[in-house]
Order: structure tokens, then C-alpha cells, then sequence
């Protein structure tokens, strides 16, 4: 079978053997696919540059040729955008491990109709790539708010408007708008629960 060439987001990867890793990500159809990646910590030259990490954006090349354990074979991996400034900042970087494994744990094999996820994955870490730090519990909870909505497992109340009114790309324009703060020291950590239990509930199949 020839070779596949198409772009991902990384969303979890983990050691396999001595130098393999298992990479999960998702593409833009919102399809989440499974690499091996034979050799991925000792080949600088196909997977060199710390390219294989959760948060990056990339192009991989593969074979969709499976192993037993359902494997797609990654040939090669090239960066997009790796997001840097996250990696400057502690808790965005937290928050950015927190975004990706919201769509690990919802996306599927053979999805290929959730286009939104992948978009609401991918403009998320862009803004967070450049979300000042005053802002960024406002995020944290325009986020989760649309990816509850998107996963149809949250009820809809007024002080939720200008969060759905908004792109998580325009996030920025939730600074200063009325009662916004209120609603984040009010519903955050209420929000956040509501969307640990859930992405459990997803992995338990409930």
C-alpha cells in the first residue's frame, strides 16, 4: 500500500519497546488515528526536534498497513507549529495537556464527521499560544463550554450567551464584557468537573 501524507494534531503519545512510541492524534476531519513509530527515540532524522509531542501540529507520512494491535506504520513526521510561547508558561501548558486529552478521550477510530472537534482542538492552542495570563481563566471556561455544547452534554443557561456567541478564536473579546469575571469565579470549577466526569464517563463507555 503507498504511502498516506496528511496533517494531524498530536494528542497523546506513549513509550513502546526500547525506542518505539505509539502516537495518537487526530486529523482534520476530527478522525482520531493510531502510529507506531518504530525507532522514534533514537532517529533524529525522521522524527527529530522533539516533533512527536502532544499539542504539536504536524504532517506525518504513513501506511495505513496495520499491525495486530491496530497500528498505522509513521514513516515520517515534520512540524507545523509546535506553539511555542504555551511552552513558556506552566499553566497554559498544563491547560493546552488538558485540551488535547478532551479530544483523546471523545474522538474515534473512523470518525470521520467531527471536523468540529478538530477545529475547536486546533483554534484553541492557537489562542493559547498567545492568550495573555489575565485572560487566561476566561479561556479555560469559553473552552469547556464549547466543547460540552459540542459533545450535546451541557444545558444551556443565560449567562452562558457570550461565551457561545463567541469563537474560541475571538475569545479576546470576552475581556471586559459585564458580569464575565463574575461567571468564571462563579462556574469554573463547577464547569471543569463537569468536564473530567464526562471525558471518564466517555473512556467507561457510560
Amino acid at each position: 500500500m503507498s504511502d498516506v501524507t496528511e496533517k494531524f494534531l498530536i494528542l497523546k503519545k506513549t513509550k513502546y519497546a526500547e525506542s518505539d512510541l505509539i502516537i495518537h492524534a487526530l486529523s482534520s476531519i476530527g478522525n482520531k488515528k493510531s502510529f507506531l513509530a518504530k525507532g522514534a527515540l533514537n532517529s533524529k532524522k525522521r522524527f527529530g526536534g522533539g516533533v512527536l509531542e502532544p499539542t504539536h501540529y504536524v504532517q506525518f507520512t504513513y501506511k495505513e498497513t496495520r499491525t495486530e494491535s491496530g497500528l498505522n506504520y509513521l514513516n515520517e513526521a515534520s512540524l507545523i507549529d509546535d506553539f511555542r510561547n504555551i511552552r513558556t508558561d506552566f499553566d497554559k501548558i498544563e491547560f493546552a495537556l488538558r485540551i488535547v486529552s478532551c479530544a483523546y478521550h471523545v474522538s474515534q477510530e473512523g470518525d470521520a464527521h467531527s471536523q468540529f472537534l478538530y477545529n475547536l482542538v486546533g483554534h484553541s492552542l492557537r489562542f493559547l499560544n498567545t492568550c495573555p495570563e489575565n485572560h487566561l481563566r476566561i479561556f479555560k471556561l469559553h473552552f469547556y463550554l464549547k466543547f460540552l455544547h459540542q459533545q450535546g452534554v451541557v444545558s444551556i443557561d443565560p449567562w452562558m450567551a457570550p461565551f457561545f456567541k463567541l469563537n474560541v478564536a475571538d475569545s479576546a473579546e470576552l475581556n471586559g464584557l459585564p458580569d464575565v469575571m463574575t461567571a468564571v469565579d462563579t462556574f469554573l470549577d463547577s464547569i471543569e468537573s463537569q468536564v473530567l466526569y464526562y471525558i471518564k464517563s466517555a473512556d467507561s463507555g457510560h
